[in-house]
């Protein structure tokens, strides 16, 4: 399917199969953060965590409690997105293939 579809183009990826590497992963992970929602969602919770930032001393000094990130995709079956095909985008997803299914939007 990844050969027909023209780089430019709307595309839904859903992941069908469970990942068997933490590469894999991460790739689906990078590939459905390109949604629109995901981006909005992913901007929210930065927004979160710098406004919940704190300070505390220690020794002397300031240092900063970082809030640990909230990631809204983690690359589990069932997850999907939809998001413009470029170059990166379809080679990125004929390393993973075999855990997507992939349309035309």
């Amino acid at each position: 399917m990844l050969d027909k579809i023209a780089p430019g183009s709307k595309i839904n990826v859903k992941i069908v199969k469970a990942p068997t590497s933490a590469r894999a992963t991460k790739t689906l992970v990078k590939l459905l953060s390109k949604d629109a929602a995901v981006k909005k969602d992913n901007a929210r919770l930065r927004a979160a965590r710098k406004k919940n930032l704190a300070y505390g001393n220690r020794g002397g000094r300031q240092w900063a409690i970082n809030v640990p990130k909230q990631r809204p995709v983690t690359g589990k079956i069932g997850e999907a997105g939809t998001f413009l095909a470029t170059l990166d985008v379809l080679t990125e997803l004929k390393s993973v293939e075999r855990f997507v299914e992939v349309s035309k939007a």
